[in-house]
């Protein structure tokens, strides 16, 4: 072994685009790549990504084309392929009750799947909440360094938030939320992986703050709030040169996310309600849809709901929107705010959203919970000069220092 870290990264999932492997990768510290489905580089998987093969396909081929990273091909990667499909096949047909405990069985067959496969020379293990802990248990008795990716608040927070929010929007959720054997199951899971773990990688203070309140050590705890964006040429916005007052047009509100009570986007839909008829607005909610069909038809005056859709059709809406709002209760660090903030749109989010945006310079961060404040900052954004939103040239630069930032703090906990 050379003086690097030598890393194996054990990844249940596409997670954030591939991009600690790919960072690993161009560090030359990345060993391997262990995930449970990747299509790889072949001839066959290049050709059917090809428009004209790609846009013929279903959705669940063209999302298994998705699995891969151009950069990452010469890199050793191992997936489990059957298991990969039983796995996505079970999350598919779960329903919410039973997808933590197939988080927990997933978890943990991933692991062993990894340890008979063999560890290979390595001196580090980076692993991602609920998926690493038979994986670190065994590289403690091999005197393997285990870093853990929080990628969400912890689960004791996450349970007390939901069920608040179930409380207070009775009869909204498909599927109301409840803390079941299995969610308790799958949070156990999760302390024991964050006990173990050298040092703990999460992408917002606000994450930090869920581990602190648990009792996690703070010294092992690193707050890197990297947002690595897929295709991010492709999403660029056209700055405006006049707001949507000066231009006599309404106010192009977006919403991109699971439309659930997690997302926040009842307190949305009420704001919509109160600035009718104060400015003409239109309203599109990009994404599955978690809450009762009444529900839908009752704000169907105000809102545009898309349903879930194709990622090119996103890159659209941010070109289309005025105005970015996720209004989240509970996040990691929600990778569509740095896509609202690289295509320069403003956004109106929560700290419970771990975003990176900069308060009265990107958009705003509000409390959670606050219909009067997303009312009062749509309406200011509808009125605000226009040159003081939509600077796509200084987001982007902040965006690229920020993520540069977290790169180089990831590159000194990896390197000891």
């Amino acid at each position: 072994m050379n003086n690097k870290p030598q890393v194996l990264v054990a990844q249940l999932g596409a997670r954030k685009h591939y991009q600690e492997p790919l960072l690993f990768h161009q560090w030359g510290i990345l060993n391997r790549l262990y995930t449970d489905f990747y299509s790889g580089h072949s001839l066959l998987a290049n050709l059917l990504r090809h428009p004209y093969f790609y846009n013929r396909l279903p959705n669940f081929i063209k999302k298994g084309l998705e699995r891969n990273e151009p950069n990452l091909k010469s890199a050793k990667i191992v997936h489990f392929p059957i298991f990969g499909y039983r796995y996505v096949k079970a999350l598919n047909k779960a329903s919410p009750q039973q997808a933590s405990q197939i988080f927990v069985e997933g978890g943990k067959e991933f692991c062993q799947r990894i340890i008979k496969n063999g560890l290979g020379e390595i001196d580090t293990i980076y692993g991602f909440n609920s998926a690493c802990l038979e994986l670190f248990e065994y590289a403690k008795s091999c005197g393997i360094r285990c870093i853990l990716d929080q990628t969400l608040a912890d689960y004791s927070l996450v349970h007390k938030l939901l069920l608040e929010e179930e409380e207070h929007w009775q009869g909204w959720s498909l599927t109301p939320f409840t803390v079941s054997d299995a969610d308790l199951e799958l949070m156990q899971r999760e302390h024991r992986e964050q006990d173990l773990a050298n040092r703990i990688i999460c992408g917002s203070n606000f994450v930090k703050d869920s581990l602190l309140a648990r009792g996690v050590d703070s010294h092992k705890i690193s707050v890197v709030p990297l947002g690595r964006l897929k295709d991010e040429k492709s999403m660029r916005h056209q700055p405006l040169t006049q707001t949507p007052q000066e231009r006599g047009d309404e106010l192009r509100i977006l919403f991109v996310g699971s439309v659930g009570l997690r997302k926040g986007i009842p307190y949305l839909l009420e704001a919509l309600r109160q600035i009718k008829g104060k400015i003409p607005f239109t309203c599109k909610v990009a994404g599955s849809l978690e809450i009762k069909p009444e529900r839908i038809a009752e704000y169907s005056d105000v809102c545009d709901f898309m349903g879930r859709i194709p990622r090119s059709k996103v890159k659209d809406l941010y070109t289309w929107a005025d105005v970015f709002v996720l209004p989240s209760i509970c996040e990691g660090s929600a990778m569509v705010t740095y896509e609202a903030l690289s295509a320069g749109v403003p956004i109106i989010t929560t700290y419970n959203s771990g975003s990176i945006i900069r308060d009265e310079i990107d958009g705003f961060i509000i409390p959670m919970r606050n219909i009067e404040l997303i009312v009062e900052k749509l309406v200011k954004i509808y009125l605000k000069p226009s040159n003081d939103f939509n600077k796509i040239d200084k987001n982007q630069e902040y965006l690229k220092h920020t993520i540069q930032e977290s790169e180089n703090k990831l590159q000194q906990v990896l390197m000891f």
